[in-house]
C-alpha cells in the first residue's frame, strides 16, 4: 500500500534524491519507522493508509504507543503531526533493534546501555572452562 502511494504520488519518503520517491518505511518485525517529507499531505495520506490497513486487515494500530520524532527539532510542527496521528511527541536519539540512532552525533552516554548489554553476555564467555588453552577437551595433559 505504501509503495504504491509513493508511485501515485500521495506521500514522498526522506532521502528521493537517492532513492526513486525516497524512503517511506523500515520495518522489522513489530518495529516500523515511518519516513515522510515535511508536508500535511503526507502526514494526511499517510493518517488514511493506515486506517485503510486497519480495515483491511482487521488489526488494530496502537497510536498510544508511537511517536512523531521530526529531525529538523521543529517544536511547532512536531506537536501539529503528534495530533494529526494521535499519538506523542519523542526525542532523539531512539532506538531500533536495540542501537541509538540519532540525527546528529550520538554521545558516549547514548551507547552505554548498549555497550554494558555486551559486556554482561560476553563475561558469560569468559568464564567457560573452554575458553582456556590448558582446559580444553583436546588437550593432551591428563
Amino acid at each position: 500500500m505504501v509503495n504504491m502511494a509513493q508511485v501515485n504520488g500521495m506521500i514522498e519518503g526522506m532521502v528521493p534524491e537517492y532513492v526513486p520517491k525516497g524512503v517511506a518505511i523500515l520495518q522489522y518485525t513489530d518495529d516500523t519507522i515511518i519516513c515522510l517529507q515535511d508536508t500535511q499531505d503526507n502526514a494526511r495520506n499517510m493518517k488514511l493508509l493506515l486506517y485503510l490497513y486497519e480495515n483491511m486487515s482487521g488489526l488494530k494500530i496502537n497510536f498510544n504507543k508511537s511517536e512523531i520524532i521530526m529531525i529538523s527539532k521543529d517544536d511547532q510542527n512536531s506537536v501539529q503531526y503528534s495530533n494529526t496521528f494521535n499519538c506523542a511527541v519523542g526525542t532523539w536519539p531512539i532506538k531500533f533493534l536495540g542501537v541509538p540512532v540519532s540525527s546528529s552525533r550520538i554521545r558516549v552516554a547514548d551507547w552505554l546501555p548498549l555497550d554494558e548489554k555486551m559486556l554482561k553476555r560476553l563475561d558469560g564467555w569468559k568464564g567457560g572452562p573452554y575458553l582456556w588453552e590448558d582446559a580444553s577437551p583436546y588437550s593432551t595433559q591428563a
